[in-house]
């Protein structure tokens, strides 16, 4: 199951490829891409929007990353967690927890982490060429992963990460979300 792992001190980080890619890897692109224009849009950074977000009716396929990050989770990680659709109740924020992200050539995502009620991150890629630019993690010293299509990226949302310049011709595609925990905490948010 695993493809790699590694620890940044006490955080674990694991690399893996999803079980099955013809089931989920190109429906899960045509979705995207046949609704992207339905995408809501967060905010821009350096020009280019950062997350891009879809309800997930237009992107059933989605449910199967998501679901995957949940089981290796619970079984490897010892978390419980819970996959929200639709925004999180109480949190103020009007976007799901889960989103798209397109880098042309010559983009990069900045350094940033995740939500803060969250207790896993993930990103999938969907479309990546060689070149298209690492996911790092930053601690002591940087952790680079090279995007492969059908690998998934756990990691704790409070690492600190960003990607790279796409250096390739073509667009990078991923899908990014976070994991809650389970039970949903009852709390002020």
């Amino acid at each position: 199951m695993y493809k790699e792992e590694f620890y940044l001190g006490k955080d674990r980080v694991l690399i893996l490829k999803i079980p099955d890619l013809e089931s989920w890897l190109d429906p899960l692109q045509s979705e995207f891409c046949s609704h992207r224009r339905k995408c809501k849009n967060s905010h821009k950074i350096n020009g280019r929007w950062e997350n891009s977000y879809l309800d997930i009716d237009l992107v059933p396929s989605a449910r199967i990353p998501m679901r995957f990050a949940r089981k290796v989770g619970l079984e490897i990680l010892n978390t419980r967690s819970v996959l929200l659709f639709e925004p999180l109740p109480g949190s103020g924020c009007e976007m799901p927890p889960f989103w798209f992200n397109v880098a042309k050539p010559d983009e990069l995502t900045g350094l940033h982490d995740h939500a803060h009620l969250s207790v896993l991150s993930a990103v999938v890629y969907l479309q990546a060429e060689s070149n298209a630019g690492n996911l790092y993690f930053q601690k002591s010293e940087d952790i680079e992963v090279v995007p492969e299509p059908g690998e998934i990226v756990i990691f704790p949302p409070h690492l600190k990460h960003g990607v790279s310049i796409n250096k390739s011709t073509k667009e990078r595609i991923s899908l990014a979300f976070n994991l809650f925990p389970f039970p949903l905490p009852n709390q002020d948010l």
